[in-house]
């Protein structure tokens, strides 16, 4: 089943006086013992006691609110189970039935958690007799625990107690010294003593959990805008322990201040060509591949990331964006939203004069990392025609999405293709030829991130042609480490759609960085190590003009 959000009141196209000082700021909060990283992932943590917590609620519960029918209870009830838990009282807006409009009614009458005192939990949420307490360990299974072998910066800052400093010291001594063997080994990090390890332990694991997953061997649906998200017990990166607050002291409002003020200081690039979807008088679209290393909710809900991501794609004209390892579809309605209907400051200013009506793809299954993001009412109109996995016997190699796009007057089979260590190139050679014709239209995003050592084969694998030579660096890192490639992802074409290239393509290396997104112990870090890279394509079905 295939459903998408109708967005901007647009139609569905799935199958269709004074300049304030940084220094004096950056001076000041230096003197407080806050997390600045999760200034700017805002959430909606306040508890009130007389708010229904729509977590724990009955169907016969959520009907007593407003608005709120027999339907749209069981609605709740669904996608709450589906997900696990609600993280935030906006994401009931995404049940079908409920919206924005509804949600900013409900606000004031609901609430994600009631963790101040049993003794003060609204009488319409049933007890928590049945609950086990804030204080004892969190199950695997619906909370589970963070894996401080596994987490990222932006996870790991999830945990009450943990600062930024303290996740990257952590990540910092894990890269260093090897896996944790016990959740005491933490008390070798630095910035830990006992007391903060006892704060934070009960919220942390080093086991791996892989064994509680019930894996669905059913044909995968596809995860658009619109559609009920993942059940979290199916993807593991997902997996969190419930929101907890993190008290920095500072209100919404004062958060949105100083991100502001950060942005302000987070220069964009000038952009010397904007395009306007055309290339030598003819239509045409920019197809780009991105991997965003690590992208889950907590990432997405930073504003600094958030604002990277959606200024770049704007900015370059991508219509079609390749997507790697996603580790919630989630954070990729998050980038919609944002581009649909901008809050960013930056973001409102280059959309404001523009139309557009973006939407996203995944496919529902364990562990998927790849997705597409593309915009159906740009220059040139998109339209998503089929999504499906790659083949079963190469999944050990390489984990594969393959989407049929309509873009403008012709048909595109597009491969995103994240190749896996070891790959067999063979097999995928013989793959891509039992699967693919010369008639087709054909574009591989092909991901390298895994990938130790390259070689020429790596390049013309299914015999087809690659965009960008293999010295060509894709990251954002300067000097990688030894033995890891700068080259992490390449555009591949087959001859019937080397005709249709215009000849435009790069490799996107500035604007990626911003003062709001964590940069190990500091800031000013990247939205991601890996650079965003793109081709340019005619889009008229007799173009045989090439440059």
């Amino acid at each position: 089943m295939v459903q998408n959000a109708i967005t901007m009141g647009q139609n569905s196209s799935l199958p269709k006086g004074r300049r304030k000082s940084l220094r004096s700021f950056i001076k000041r909060s230096d003197s407080k013992a806050n997390s600045l990283s999760h200034t700017f992932t805002l959430n909606e943590n306040d508890d009130r006691v007389d708010r229904l917590n729509i977590n724990i609620a009955s169907e016969e519960e959520l009907m007593t609110l407003d608005g709120v029918n027999r339907e749209i209870a069981k609605s709740i009830v669904d996608h709450r189970r589906a997900i696990g838990r609600f993280r935030k009282v906006e994401d009931l807006a995404v049940v079908r039935g409920i919206g924005a409009d509804k949600l900013q009614k409900l606000r004031p009458e609901i609430c994600v958690s009631s963790r101040r005192s049993q003794s003060y939990t609204s009488s319409r949420a049933q007890s928590y007799d049945s609950l086990r307490s804030s204080e004892s360990r969190l199950t695997l299974k619906s909370n589970r625990l963070v894996n401080v072998n596994k987490a990222s910066v932006f996870e790991l800052q999830n945990v009450i107690g943990v600062t930024q400093e303290i996740a990257a010291a952590i990540v910092h001594y894990r890269n260093k010294k090897g896996a944790f063997k016990h959740v005491d080994d933490l008390i070798k990090v630095k910035c830990l003593d006992n007391l903060r390890l006892a704060t934070i332990g009960r919220y942390l694991t080093t086991e791996d959990d892989d064994e509680v997953f019930d894996i669905d061997e059913n044909r995968p649906s596809i995860l658009t805008n619109g559609y009920t998200m993942p059940n979290q017990s199916n993807n593991k990166p997902n997996g969190m322990p419930q929101r907890l607050a993190i008290r920095n002291g500072l209100s919404t409002s004062s958060a949105i201040d100083i991100f502001e003020l950060l942005s302000a200081y987070s220069p964009r690039p000038v952009v010397r060509e904007v395009f306007n979807f055309t290339r030598n008088d003819e239509p045409a679209v920019r197809v780009a591949s991105w991997n965003l290393h690590e992208f889950a909710y907590e990432k997405a809900g930073n504003l600094g990331v958030k604002e990277v991501i959606c200024r770049t794609i704007l900015e370059n004209g991508f219509s079609i964006v390749a997507v790697q390892d996603v580790q919630n579809v989630i954070a990729l309605r998050i980038i919609c939203d944002e581009l649909n209907n901008p809050k960013l400051q930056r973001v409102k200013e280059w959309s404001k004069n523009n139309h557009h009506n973006w939407n996203f793809c995944m496919l529902d299954v364990h562990n998927s990392k790849l997705g597409f993001i593309y915009d159906s009412d740009g220059g040139v109109p998109v339209d998503l025609i089929s999504l499906s996995e790659g083949p079963t016997d190469t999944k050990s190699e390489c984990e594969a999405l393959v989407a049929s796009f309509r873009v403008g007057n012709i048909n595109m089979q597009l491969v995103n293709l994240m190749l896996h260590k070891g790959t067999n190139i063979e097999l995928l050679n013989q793959k891509f030829k039992e699967l693919t014709t010369e008639s087709d239209l054909l574009m591989v995003f092909i991901d390298f991130s895994d990938v130790r050592i390259l070689t020429d084969d790596h390049f013309n694998i299914g015999n087809l042609q690659s965009v960008f030579s293999q010295n060509t660096n894709t990251t954002f890192v300067q000097h990688p480490a030894p033995g890891a490639s700068s080259h992490t992802t390449n555009l591949l074409y087959n001859t019937k759609l080397q005709k249709h290239l215009t000849g435009t393509n790069g490799v996107v290396k500035q604007g990626l960085i911003h003062l709001a997104i964590p940069n190990g112990w500091s800031w000013g870090g990247p939205a991601s190590p890996y650079c965003p890279v793109y081709a340019e394509l005619f889009t008229n079905s007799t173009s045989d003009v090439a440059l």
